[in-house]
């Protein structure tokens, strides 16, 4: 169908038909509802087809914010049950750990505190599930600050229980003398006969009886200070400063040092080797225990015998008896 025909107009004055020429105006007469028409059906049609139709595009972007809202409510819950056991972590770690290693329990409004105000959210701002992604970025940023204040309780636990371990292992409790070595215990710490000056006097140490060359050993950890045989009367002495609440310890009478000033030594290591040098009477081993450089009865820190061996070295002791130093 054509869109202009020949249109003819009688004229009155020839009494014939003729031809009406091709006007621009009522071309665009004829083209307007046209126009009109076609847009309005194109308008009802894209229309329709964004409100009641999907896309391939928008069909998967749905199907991945439906994903991402289902994981992020369940990312939700599970941190939710995250704070709640680090909570009677927190419970445990103040009331046990802290407090068996007499530390001071760490209040609540520091296991607690907040990480930042409501605008270090904000640039979650402006989309559908923006509350639900907020409210997960509060949780574990939470979570992270409860995790990094209870690492640092349990990094200040493990520094304390480490210098509880060097305390333990340089207070002098081991006997310098194998128990099947010690031959006998020939005078205690307290108030002797002297063997050589023959009159009473303090004896500083115990007497640890055994063979000439017996192996003696270092009765904790720590630095020997005293590794020579220029000491009066106790002869070839070593002496080792435990470097805890001012404790060393001396062996004296040495028939041969092995170790050397300055050297440090752990509890068990071979330090020497028992003799009869210095004032002395016989072979044997005299020990001493020392706080800030004043002699204490070292029975106060000997742990090697049993209990009823214990109890018999401290009846023993309070015998007045000849020593041999």
């Amino acid at each position: 169908m054509k869109l202009f025909r020949k249109k003819y107009k009688f004229n009155r004055e020839s009494l014939q038909y003729e031809e009406v020429k091709f006007s621009f105006k009522r071309f665009l007469a004829r083209m307007i509802p046209y126009t009109i028409s076609s847009v309005i059906f194109g308008a009802v049609i894209m229309f329709l087809y964004i409100v009641v139709f999907e896309s391939p595009e928008e069909k998967i972007l749905r199907s991945e914010n439906e994903y991402l809202e289902k994981n992020f409510k369940e990312m939700s819950r599970r941190l939710e049950q995250s704070d709640s056991l680090l909570n009677e972590m927190a419970k445990r770690d103040n009331y046990i750990y802290r407090s068996l290693f007499e530390q001071d329990t760490i209040p609540c409004t520091i296991r607690n505190a907040g990480t930042g105000g409501s605008d270090v959210y904000s640039k979650y701002d402006g989309y559908e599930t923006s509350d639900l992604v907020k409210s997960v970025a509060k949780k574990l940023d939470r979570i992270e600050s409860k995790m990094n204040v209870q690492s640092m309780s349990y990094v200040t636990i493990l520094d304390e229980i480490k210098h509880r371990e060097k305390i333990s292992s340089s207070l002098p409790v081991f006997q310098p003398i194998r128990p099947g070595d010690l031959t006998s215990i020939g005078s205690y710490f307290g108030y002797r006969m002297h063997p050589v000056l023959h009159f009473l006097r303090m004896h500083t140490g115990i007497d640890m009886n055994a063979a000439t060359g017996t192996p003696v050993y270092a009765a904790g950890d720590g630095v020997v200070v005293t590794a020579d045989g220029n000491n009066h009367g106790y002869g070839n002495m070593v002496e080792i400063d435990h470097k805890v609440d001012g404790l060393s310890s001396r062996y004296a009478h040495l028939s041969k040092i092995l170790v050397k000033k300055g050297q440090y030594v752990k509890r068990g290591e071979l330090i020497g080797k028992v003799g009869s040098t210095g004032m002395s009477t016989g072979p044997h081993l005299h020990y001493e225990v020392l706080i800030d450089g004043k002699q204490v009865n070292p029975l106060r820190y000997m742990i090697t015998p049993t209990a009823d061996e214990y109890k018999a070295m401290i009846e023993a002791a309070n015998y007045t008896g000849v020593s041999f130093d």
